[in-house]
């Protein structure tokens, strides 16, 4: 089990799997996205940050609106909306459903089919409450049904692996001889009060969430039956939060609240690997649990009409269990990547491995977050801030091992992060100026390994503390408004991230190389560059709108470049990924007094071919996860 670096939070509710935030969402209201580290007010793992969606709610007005989108790939979205009174002023209701088609970006060259395509169903539903003008309640359900393709990864192994193929071209296509369908299903029921109270402003968020899923994946990619990987599981999440915001004083806001959560996870994985053995695979059956409980408080003090101070807390308890079992299997018929969870019809259990019985562990921590900071307004619309946060990446243990002893528990990671900066809006409000600075110091950094065991070999991931690394950097963002209807934005970041403490292990230092490398040795990862941490990157955004037709018109175009990165701490070469510069291009049209518009777009407009994800596992492959090719297509609007 682990923590994302970023937290999900959608309608208030924390995902405790970011499965549910990284898929397609909807009838989207705004997305706010908080830098980190989070750790006051949204808790664990969110030392990155947070993505907060909030979904348009109930109006209590009859309204109608949607999107129809029509893209190469074959792409064919809808998503409308209806709004309808029931009693009202009283009881109000809402339907959202979106439906999302299109072919996936690869061609398998196992079959000419096409691979990878997306097709998902999902449904909201919400019912509003409000017997008086100050309580409500909303009760938001939301079914998804996801059928995308089999997951791809592209081969992009190097001389001396053992599934190295020369020439191997860095385009979507590639060699997959699993069944190309996954399944995710997906429900999600929240209810929602807000109480202004003689004692403050009262929210209380419950949620009961439950999901289901399978999948299969090639991961050679290359045309040999070498490697495949079936995955099947299902889970639940209850989360409760409940806070109060009041001002004992004029000048002063306090907001206090408890959340508990309480997540569970079974997965089964099966791993052919026909490369090793043509009759044997293994299994894999993990089931976690994870219980959280806090207490927070944030407040802030307008000390004077300019100097404001904010400072937090927040208080956790987590109790985080695993059990586990590596079981080894022979089918006498032969096992094959087409049979998926058909290889276990026939097959004959082998004696439990030695060194690698099934076991299980448990383990509590109880974990301080907070933040500190000061914000000082210059001017009306100059205003300079600076404060201290800390946060924290939940402990846990390893579940896909091969070594019983690997389980666990790794510990939770911790990062203080110190920032300062100035925002401003300047020349009559023509020119908006953000810039900041920002250090954070991280402890007991949580990396995940990817390791092969065994004969057959069986994959293994492994999170380690890697004891200590420090990220610094700077980011700065501008708006300008040369003229009437032309807006022009840029960004622009860097970032200094190395580890300052990093062992592979508990043994004496490798020596370097070409020399003898003593059975058991630790490789010294420090100095290195973090993973997903390019030192520079920025955007250039311009929008011009007009009047023309009897309408309004507007184009925008964008370029967005990231430095090179690494795909991995271990940094081997097939893990560097390059630099990117990408263009998109966005139009629209809306006729004056109308209920519709139509727009154009283009995504990655000069079809850039790039490595966006690498991983090397030597001795047998490098995979890679190619970035989206050009896409465009057209959008219908409407409301009414």
């Amino acid at each position: 089990m682990w923590g994302p670096e970023v937290g999900t939070v959608i309608d208030g509710v924390v995902q405790g799997t970011n499965q549910r935030g990284l898929t397609d969402q909807f009838d989207v209201d705004r997305i706010e996205v908080l830098s980190g580290p989070q750790g006051t007010l949204f808790g664990a793992n969110t030392t990155g940050g947070v993505v907060n969606i909030i979904t348009r709610q109930p109006t209590g007005e009859f309204g109608v609106y949607g999107t129809v989108t029509l893209g190469n790939y074959n792409e064919r979205d809808v998503e409308a909306a209806v709004n309808y009174p029931i009693i009202d002023g009283k009881l109000a209701g809402k339907v959202a459903v979106s439906h999302r088609e299109r072919d996936g970006f690869y061609t398998n060259l196992y079959n000419g089919q096409n691979i990878s395509q997306i097709d998902s169903t999902k449904v909201r539903g919400y019912l509003k409450w409000t017997p008086t003008s100050n309580f409500d309640v909303t009760l938001e359900s939301e079914i998804d049904r996801l059928r995308p393709g089999t997951d791809v990864l592209h081969p992009i192994s190097y001389p001396g692996q053992v599934l190295y193929r020369p020439n191997t071209p860095v385009d979507f296509v590639v060699y997959s001889d699993v069944p190309n369908g996954n399944r995710n299903d997906y429900q999600s029921h929240t209810i929602t009060a807000n109480w202004a109270s003689g004692i403050g402003q009262i929210t209380s968020i419950t949620n009961y969430s439950q999901y289901n899923n399978s999948a299969a994946q090639d991961v050679d990619g290359i045309d040999c039956y070498c490697f495949a990987v079936f995955t099947r599981g299902h889970g639940l999440q209850v989360s409760q939060e409940l806070r109060d915001v009041f001002h004992p004083t004029d000048n002063v806001e306090v907001l206090v609240g408890l959340f508990g959560l309480y997540w569970k996870d079974h997965a089964d994985f099966i791993t052919p690997v026909g490369f090793a053995s043509l009759t044997a695979f293994s299994r894999s059956i993990t089931d976690e649990e994870s219980k959280s409980v806090a207490g927070f408080v944030q407040t802030y003090w307008d000390i004077t009409d300019k100097l404001r101070l904010q400072a937090g807390l927040r208080v956790s308890w987590d109790d985080v269990s695993l059990s586990r079992g590596n079981y080894d299997y022979d089918r006498p018929a032969g096992t094959s990547s087409s049979l998926g969870w058909g290889n276990l019809n026939g097959a004959t259990l082998q004696p439990l491995p030695l060194g690698n019985e099934p076991n299980a562990g448990e383990k509590a921590w109880v974990n301080l977050g907070g933040k500190i900071g000061l914000d000082y307004k210059i001017e009306e619309n100059v205003m300079i801030y600076g404060y201290y946060a800390r946060g924290f990446k939940s402990g846990g243990f390893n579940g896909r091992v091969t070594r019983k002893s690997d389980i666990g528990p790794f510990n939770p990671e911790y990062v203080n992060s110190f920032e300062a900066g100035v925002k401003s809006d300047l020349l009559d409000n023509r020119l908006r100026l953000n810039a900041s600075i920002f250090l954070n110091k991280w402890q007991d950094m949580q990396v995940t390994q990817s390791v092969y065991r065994g004969n057959p070999p069986v994959a293994a991931s492994t999170i380690l503390n890697a004891g200590r690394s420090t990220t610094r950097g700077v980011e700065v963002s501008a708006q300008a408004v040369p003229f009437d209807g032309f807006v022009i934005s840029a960004t622009g970041g860097y970032l200094d991230a190395v580890y300052d403490e990093f062992l592979s292990g508990s043994g004496a230092v490798c020596p370097p190389l070409p020399s003898y490398q003593p059975p058991g040795c630790s490789i010294d990862y420090s100095g290195r560059r973090l993973m997903y941490a390019p030192k520079w990157n920025g955007s250039l955004t311009g929008t011009y709108t007009w009047e023309v037709m009897n309408g309004v018109a507007s184009v925008s175009a964008q370029y967005t470049w990231t430095d090179s990165k690494w795909g991995n701490y271990t940094q081997s070469i097939s893990e560097r990924l390059p630099a990117v510069g990408l263009v998109n291009l966005n139009a629209s049209w809306e006729p004056e007094d109308s209920h519709w518009s139509i727009g154009a777009w283009v995504r990655n407009l000069t079809d850039k071919r790039y490595i966006a994800d690498a991983l090397d596992v030597p001795p047998l492959f490098t995979e890679g996860v190619l970035g989206a090719p050009r896409q465009f297509g057209f959008d219908f609007k409407f409301h009414y």
